[in-house]
């Protein structure tokens, strides 16, 4: 397993109370989602912190068609940058 951190632009004004379980039910087998984090100062910021067991199967199942609709509807609108633990 591998701890990442995505760091990601959203919109604030989509509902997102239910996203985190939503997000391990539809990518669980690739990650999963220990904790979240807004920015202090940009509502339009937010940081990810992932439990990863498969990197490539997450990133092929979050690029598809699918999986984008899936985060764009929840207020993700593109990821900005991302950190695995060294």
């Amino acid at each position: 397993m591998t701890r990442m951190i995505s760091i990601a632009r959203i919109d604030p004004s989509k509902k997102r109370e239910d996203w985190i379980a939503e997000h391990d039910a539809k990518f669980g087998q690739y990650a999963t989602i220990a904790g979240a984090f807004a920015h202090p100062e940009d509502k339009n910021q937010i940081a990810v912190v992932m439990n990863v067991t498969d990197l490539d199967g997450l990133r092929a199942a979050s690029r598809s068609a699918d999986g984008d609709t899936f985060m764009r509807e929840r207020g993700f609108i593109e990821q900005l940058d991302y950190f695995l633990e060294a």
